[in-house]
């Protein structure tokens, strides 16, 4: 009788020694499993440059000040808008900088993709490069000055090098902005880091609050200096108006998938 109980005893024990094995073992399975529901989802960006302007189609330098957008700046827009529908690409939110080419770019997208009720949200730090006193200037105006303090005779010398890759862009930028005696004028590297920190600031507002995909309507040179401060091999040249410049954004890290993709415009 005693031998049974002893017995007994010892299989009580055994069972919930067992159990709080069991249940140890499963503990960390179970955290790492609400862990996972706590991590946002990854955030794409679709950063897309403004239909081409007034001051774009005169070729004068256009930064911070504005010109409305032509007719073929706002058809693209249209155009933009349709074949993000064709493609079946809905945004959670969308933010422009607070340029009107900007704002009225996504207007006419968000209209022809079918979510003309999708506020905007503008976020001046996506703004285009300030040129300071060369706003409105046309670059040989702007860029001679420049050209000459990096050693070249021209302007058309220096752009030469820019697209033969023997000049890097932002050192043309910064030479400029060097010379604008209002020193009012952006450095790329100031320009840069502006530009990031805004898309830094909507990428995390969007990822708390659960949205996947982000429509940034922005500016050439704005988008590049983004691209470069993520990817500098991602590179691509200027980019066309109504281009898509796709980011995801994950857990704190930025990556570029694709860069000034016209296909969405494509008939």
């Amino acid at each position: 009788m005693r031998q049974r109980r002893v017995m007994a005893i010892m299989m009580a024990g055994i069972l919930c020694v067992s159990t709080a094995l069991t249940g140890c073992a499963k503990a960390p399975e179970k955290e790492q499993t609400e862990a996972q529901a706590m991590e946002p989802a990854p955030v794409t960006l679709y950063l897309t440059r403004h239909g081409k302007t007034m001051l774009n189609t005169t070729g004068r330098m256009q930064g911070w000040c504005d010109s409305p957008l032509t007719e073929d700046g706002a058809a693209v827009a249209e155009k933009l808008g349709r074949g993000l529908k064709k493609a079946e690409i809905t945004f959670d939110a969308v933010y422009t900088s607070d340029s009107g080419r900007a704002m009225e770019t996504a207007e006419l997208i968000l209209k022809n993709n079918g979510q003309p009720e999708v506020s905007l949200q503008r976020n001046p730090k996506v703004r285009e490069v300030c040129y300071g006193i060369y706003e409105g200037a046309m670059p040989a105006e702007a860029y001679t000055s420049a050209a000459k303090a990096l050693g070249y005779d021209s302007v058309d010398a220096m752009m030469g090098a820019v697209m033969g890759g023997k000049l890097k862009i932002e050192e043309a930028v910064t030479a400029m902005a060097k010379t604008d005696e209002s020193k009012t004028a952006e450095t790329w590297e100031t320009a840069q880091k502006r530009v990031m920190e805004g898309i830094r600031e909507i990428a995390g507002e969007a990822a708390e609050r659960g949205q996947k995909q982000v429509l940034v309507v922005s500016h050439g040179m704005a988008i590049s200096a983004a691209v470069a401060a993520i990817d500098p091999d991602a590179a691509a040249g200027e980019l066309g108006n109504a281009s898509i410049t796709k980011i995801i954004y994950d857990n704190g890290t930025f990556t570029v998938e694709s860069v000034n993709d016209m296909s969405y415009i494509e008939e």
